[in-house]
């Protein structure tokens, strides 16, 4: 018997696949996951990532428990006495589906059914073990998902086993109708809705949603990889992205995360960024808004401070021409005086002007008077 800590916890997921790679090959190439032959036993494969292991794999045809619960992605959810979960199960309606097996140095597992058909796993960790060691192994996955005929009734015999409680309800409509939040206190650990009557037989009832950086790079690169995106992506309430993919060897599965990964949203937003600048320049219809969001950026404050050094030296250059004009009205003053010079320069033209129009007019009255001496 293990720590009651590890109750309703999510430990562990399994490729259930016809893949005779055991997924290496899409896996690798959609989430850079390797394969390599697991230490405890040959036939299992361990899938991990660059920081350790993600999962399991089990190959349809090689593997008891993959063939009897068929291609899927298998949840194991802790429980602190398994033979005491088992029946449990047996008493509200479930069956189990692969008895109990011991792992050398590694606790003990069964596989189930709910009463609707809902396959998922019960795992006892070994007795040192208090859920806080194992509990990272859950990591690759970001949510749970349940299709139910009646999610109801589905989550009531997961509270027997498991002690999970609604703890939120979101009304989606449809044929969905109402979207149960399932989880333990406040802690949220995934959903149930009515299962679509489209849906085949063969689609899991639980669905594992794989954490990605970029759910667009990671829906794409599964189409690369030989997989068929279903729907996606799209938000969520919360603002993640989602998108549904069917792998190379039709496993359904679900992809969480970002739109893009935060590298690129960086590089996007220095791109756009100039063009941003730029059209700050000229008038605004909103200018409220903008200076709202150059708030964060401090660098777009400190480049427009540029126009306000140029007022500065506007604002200097206006001192020095008052500095100046004091002076200018010195200068006015010697001019005046010195004006008095040449207004008499001025002057004396004048009278020289007046002096010959008198002499011109003295001719014309000799001239007149000429006349009448000749007379």
């Amino acid at each position: 018997m293990s720590s009651s800590l590890v109750l309703g916890q999510f430990l562990w997921h399994e490729l259930l696949t016809s893949d005779p790679e055991a997924g290496a090959g899409f896996y690798s190439k959609v989430l850079g996951w390797n394969a390599q032959p697991w230490d405890g036993d040959a036939g299992y494969t361990m899938l991990a990532s660059a920081t350790g292991p993600v999962g399991g794999a089990r190959v349809v045809g090689k593997d008891p428990l993959a063939s009897t619960a068929g291609p899927n992605w298998l949840t194991y959810v802790g429980v602190p006495d398994l033979a005491l979960a088992l029946a449990t199960v047996e008493g509200n309606g479930g069956r189990v589906l692969h008895p109990t097996t011991s792992i050398p140095d590694g606790g003990r597992y069964a596989v189930i059914a709910d009463p609707q058909g809902g396959i998922i796993g019960l795992y006892e960790p070994a007795g040192d073990m208090d859920g806080s060691s194992s509990a990272p192994a859950a990591g690759p996955v970001a949510w749970h998902e349940l299709t139910a005929d009646d999610p109801e009734a589905a989550l009531e015999f997961y509270k027997a086993l498991f002690g999970w409680e609604v703890v939120g309800q979101v009304p989606m409509g449809g044929e969905v109708g109402t979207y149960y939040l399932f989880g333990s206190g406040t802690t949220q650990l995934g959903g149930a809705f009515n299962r679509p009557k489209h849906l085949p037989p063969t689609w899991p009832r639980w669905l594992v949603y794989l954490r990605v950086p970029s759910v667009t790079a990671a829906a794409a690169a599964a189409v690369a990889a030989g997989g068929q995106l279903l729907n996606g992506p799209h938000e969520v309430p919360g603002g993640s992205w989602v998108a549904q993919v069917v792998d190379s060897h039709g496993v359904p599965i679900a992809l969480s995360g970002p739109k893009q990964a935060a590298s690129a949203v960086k590089r996007k937003a220095k791109a756009t960024a100039k063009p941003k600048a730029a059209a700050a320049a000229p008038p605004a219809p909103t200018p409220a808004a903008k200076p709202a969001a150059a708030k964060p950026a401090a660098a777009k404050p400190k480049a427009k401070a540029k126009p306000k050094a140029q007022t500065k030296v506007k604002a200097k250059a206006k001192t020095k021409t008052k500095v100046k004009a004091k002076p200018a009205a010195k200068k006015k003053s010697a001019p005046k005086a010195k004006a008095k010079n040449p207004a008499k320069t001025q002057r004396k033209p004048a009278r020289k002007a007046k002096a010959k129009k008198k002499t011109k007019s003295a001719v014309r009255s000799k001239a007149r008077k000429a006349p009448r001496r000749a007379k």
